[in-house]
């Protein structure tokens, strides 16, 4: 998953995209990429951008988990395979005639010789020679391999029709959808989050209602920007950024133009060239234009130096993932819930946004600990069941303080609680341990919703607070 999620980050940002192998599923990546519509809408429009990753993504992730279970369900060949190799003499003299029958039957078609093992086993009583045995195995695996690549093969084949149209489908109605609605790309961003990486407009305006809460209570605002990164003189890592979280982008370098010609790099057009491609009018025209190479882009001294986003870089403190213990208990149901949902769509953005990790931790008295970045099917299945049962901080304490010693990288880490807080105490030893990762600049912070008395409250950096009206049940 990781190679794949590389290559989509690579292709997004620079709009490059290399052949490494001829993994079908990557070939087919390579098709969709190298496609003269997609690579121009999402190169030129970030909203694209978003909704081709994230749809190409789950995509892949769908199609490595149908291949992850096949491999689970070949594993007893695997081990044979290695087993095999621990044969005694006995046992190969008495059993390589069923076995060699065996692999030619479900083999022969993808390159296993069963005939040249006949003889060297059957005439020369080559089973007694290591190296042959060994050759044997080794081609009993490639003739496996082979014919996994074709099933895999087989399996993507009808997929990727209807994959491409859907995902052309989305890159044409979202940003249409959002422009006719007058929809801040932000927003969007937010709900689309939430939706796995399937578009339905019934769906995106239900989340848009949660999305609304952080109007009505900043406070969701505020705390996750506390969350965020900030920029620091003193810190060795870099943020990029010109003001708040705005890109500065300069479209060329004066002093390097040495003219004009004709091409279709788009980190290079002409002012007018991008007032055609705004247009609807004249989009056809600027189509044929970059399809054809013959838009008007600017020439410059060196062939090599070539405009880039060129952002102002500023110093900061590099924090850590991340993680969100949200209470699902039955006090969160009704309003806690959707302020909650709401808040957690802002983090996933800032996540998304700032390539953080974010683990979340849904907690009643048992807990679900989730990688959102990795498991986001699983997050939507969360989010889909209503808060019930008891509280209790106890398995959800035991859950962040493995997660944070579990790796360096989690050292940093931001841990933020969404809770009512009407969460007992749990026993000093808890206690102790939360303050003592306090003190090792493991910041937390906490989500208050609704009014309680809050014992917590010395054991966290800040504590924002949400009050609502209670829904009236008569």
């Amino acid at each position: 998953m990781e190679f794949y999620v590389q290559a989509l980050d690579r292709y997004v940002t620079t709009g490059e995209c290399d052949r490494y192998n001829d993994e079908p599923l990557y070939d087919y990546l390579l098709m969709v990429m190298n496609e003269a519509t997609v690579k121009l809408r999402v190169l030129t429009d970030e909203v694209c951008a978003r909704v081709f990753y994230d749809t190409m993504v789950q995509f892949v992730k769908l199609n490595i988990e149908k291949e992850r279970f096949n491999l689970q369900r070949s594993m007893s060949e695997r081990m044979g395979m290695k087993h095999a190799l621990e044969w005694s003499i006995q046992k190969k003299k008495s059993g390589w005639q069923a076995l060699i029958q065996k692999i030619a039957d479900k083999y022969g078609q993808y390159g296993f010789d069963s005939h040249f093992y006949q003889r060297e086993f059957g005439e020369k009583h080559g089973y007694d020679d290591d190296s042959v045995w060994e050759k044997m195995v080794k081609d009993w695996e490639e003739a496996y391999h082979a014919k996994m690549d074709e099933e895999r093969s087989r399996l993507l084949e009808p997929k990727k029709g209807m994959e491409t149209k859907t995902l052309k489908s989305y890159l044409d109605d979202i940003p249409e959808y959002l422009s006719s609605h007058n929809i801040d790309k932000r927003e969007f961003y937010q709900a689309w989050g939430l939706m796995g990486g399937i578009w339905n407009i019934s769906e995106f305006e239900r989340i848009r209602k949660l999305i609304a809460l952080q109007t009505e209570y900043p406070e969701i605002v505020k705390v996750v920007n506390k969350m965020g990164r900030i920029a620091d003189d003193d810190g060795k890592d870099k943020i990029f950024t010109s003001e708040g979280d705005v890109y500065k982008m300069d479209h060329s370098s004066k002093s390097d133009i040495l003219g004009v010609t004709t091409g279709n790099d788009l980190n290079s057009m002409m002012p007018l060239e991008l007032a055609n491609c705004a247009d609807d009018e004249l989009e056809d025209l600027f189509m044929y234009r970059y399809l054809t190479n013959k838009l008007q882009i600017f020439r410059y001294k060196s062939e090599i130096m070539k405009p880039s986003r060129n952002l102002d870089a500023r110093k900061a403190k590099r924090k850590g993932p991340m993680i969100v213990c949200l209470d699902t208990s039955g006090s969160m149901s009704g309003r806690p819930e959707k302020i909650a949902q709401s808040l957690l769509a802002r983090v996933l953005d800032v996540a998304d946004r700032q390539k953080r990790d974010c683990f979340l931790i849904a907690f009643s008295v048992s807990v679900n600990p989730i990688n959102v970045k990795k498991e986001r099917a699983k997050l939507l299945s969360m989010l889909a069941n209503v808060a019930s049962g008891d509280t209790s901080a106890v398995k959800m304490l035991n859950t962040t303080f493995s997660l944070l010693e579990s790796s360096a990288d989690y050292v940093n880490a931001d841990v933020l609680w969404v809770t009512d807080f009407k969460i007992p105490i749990p026993s000093a030893g808890l206690i102790n341990r939360m303050e003592k990762y306090s003190k090792a600049n493991t910041h937390f912070y906490g989500l208050q919703i609704g009014i309680a008395d809050n014992q917590w409250a010395p054991y966290f950096d800040y504590i924002y607070k949400v009050e609502y009206t209670p829904s009236r049940r008569f």
